[in-house]
């Protein structure tokens, strides 16, 4: 058995996990028991490393949360008010859409996070294709009525039993088979949304549906179930699919099948480039908050005519500012690359400072459909490049130099950045010097000499054992008293034709003086 509290811990991106938990705790703090259903425990039990969406189900009233979560905070009077006053990285949420029928809301928050909270409920189909009647129901009632076996799980996030399992239709070992198994022989019939439903997620997961499932997908398509579906799901779905990794590989499978027009009547695979759905992806990974599903749906509806890429616009995206943003991308990305490739902006700060105000989507767009090598250029620089320059530089050493925090500060930061990515900044003491510049700090005085009163001798270093060892040791000294000749050692006798050696004179030896000659030899030597 799966630990479900450690893989929601480490499968889930640090976002999901934020919203999961504060999600939880609300539930909580209401009284109310939350699950974690469908794909996400899916995702988490096959052991995909990317969730895609959080689903929520509550037991009772989901609107007390959802309330708290449309305010953006904790009520006032609420006991999670002071804990969210602590922490200031609680979730805040972009927009949400509420539908009063299933008593359920898609939420999307700011840090990017896609979810769902709903009532735990029964649905009954008096028609194919419709929407089906709701009433509220327990936890394992709302896992039984859902679309395939790998769907109906439940982990609870109840502190009392949080990470528990609840598989009531054995979803667990048709993961193991890697098979999409419907629970009952009426599903397509019911609700034939369950068509697109099962070829998008064997498209993207890999799996095969049963053999009894396979039996009844292609009694439905022979029917013709899929053209019974109201506009309202058919959008739900072209999203679902067109926020896939790789959208173009479901809609081909649905072109084969002829499945498009169930979508939209005026849904033309041929017409669509199903190459540059890949781009999209990969270059969306580069540019951090870009809505990829935006530019894939644009790349869906490119071929058609302008009314109907916005009556699809409305059906797929819904909410009001996206419909805007997908609708005003050619025209605000053609007045952008002209000015982007002019040499108006021919130094880095103006493309800066031009790039600065666009959201990202509008520049996943001209990496996209704009191959102009100066456009690429600057649109990546300022993506990846300058980004990097702007971190790199050093605050804290500024502020120690005496600068104070403030308006006044950040513009000098700033003005320092564009001189960095124009060139006129190369070196940190090229920045530092600058920085005192326009900050009024002086440059600091150098240090004065200091005079000494007295020459100090330096001592002479020690001689080492190396330098000891090859100098022969010097005979020891004697007293002027004693002589070095009576305690030397004897010399060897010398040759004989050598001269005889003078006496030494000892310091207390005198030679004597010759004496004067006397009368008598005086005599002698006169004779």
């Amino acid at each position: 058995m799966s630990d479900y509290n450690f893989l929601m811990e480490s499968r889930l991106s640090p976002e999901q996990y934020q919203v999961l938990t504060h999600v939880s705790r609300m539930a909580v703090e209401q009284g109310l028991n939350i699950y974690l259903v469908g794909g996400a425990v899916r995702d988490l039990t096959y052991g995909f490393e990317m969730v895609h969406d959080l689903d929520f189900a509550v037991e009772g009233n989901p609107q007390r949360i959802i309330r708290m979560l449309e305010a953006g905070q904790a009520l006032a009077d609420s006991p999670l008010a002071p804990r969210a006053a602590e922490s200031p990285s609680i979730p805040q949420v972009a927009f949400l859409n509420f539908d009063p029928r299933t008593n359920s809301a898609e939420i999307q928050f700011r840090n990017g996070v896609r979810a769902e909270i709903a009532m735990t409920r029964t649905e009954v189909y008096r028609r194919p294709g419709k929407r089906p009647e709701v009433a509220p129901a327990m936890i394992f009632d709302d896992l039984r009525r859902r679309d395939f076996s790998v769907n109906a799980m439940a982990v609870s996030l109840h502190p009392n039993s949080r990470g528990l399992l609840l598989d009531p239709t054995n979803g667990v070992a048709d993961i193991e088979r890697r098979e999409l198994r419907v629970l009952h022989s009426r599903s397509f019939s019911e609700d034939p949304i369950r068509i697109y439903r099962l070829l998008r997620l064997g498209a993207r997961l890999g799996f095969k549906p049963a053999e009894r499932t396979a039996n009844f997908l292609a009694s439905a398509i022979a029917e013709k179930l899929w053209a019974k579906l109201d506009p309202v799901r058919q959008g739900r779905e072209l999203q679902a699919i067109l926020r896939e990794n790789d959208p173009a590989k479901t809609l081909r499978i649905l072109s084969n099948r002829g499945l498009a027009a169930g979508l939209d009547r005026k849904l033309a695979p041929a017409r669509i480039p199903y190459e540059r759905f890949a781009r999209i992806r990969d270059l969306a990974r580069t540019v951090s908050g870009s809505d990829p599903f935006l530019l894939n749906f644009h790349n869906a509806v490119s071929g058609l005519s302008r009314a109907h890429q916005r009556r699809l616009a409305k059906k797929a995206v819904g909410n009001r500012k996206p419909v805007q943003t997908v609708l005003n991308l050619d025209r605000e990305a053609r007045k952008l690359a002209r000015v982007l490739a002019s040499t108006r902006v021919g130094l880095p700060s103006r493309a800066f400072k031009l790039l600065a105000g666009q959201p990202p989507t509008l520049l996943l767009f001209l990496l996209v459909h704009y191959p102009n090598p100066q456009i690429q250029k600057r649109t990546k620089d300022f993506l990846h490049k300058y980004a990097l320059v702007r971190t790199r530089l050093p605050r804290a050493e500024f502020l120690a130099m005496g600068a104070k925090p403030g308006p006044k500060f950040e513009k000098i930061l700033e003005q320092l950045f564009f001189d960095q990515i124009d060139g006129k900044i190369r070196t940190p003491q090229q920045l530092a010097k600058e920085f005192r510049k326009l900050a009024g700090i002086p440059e600091p005085k150098p240090p004065k000499p200091q005079k000494l009163s007295k020459k100090v001798k330096t001592p002479k270093p020690a001689k080492t054992a190396k330098a000891l060892q090859a100098k022969p040791a010097e005979p020891p000294k004697f007293p002027k008293a004693i002589s070095a000749k009576s305690v030397g050692p004897a010399k060897p006798p010398k040759p004989a034709n050598a001269r005889p050696a003078k006496p030494a004179k000892s310091a207390k030896m005198v030679t004597p003086k010759k004496a004067a000659p006397t009368a008598k030899r005086k005599k002698n030597k006169k004779k």
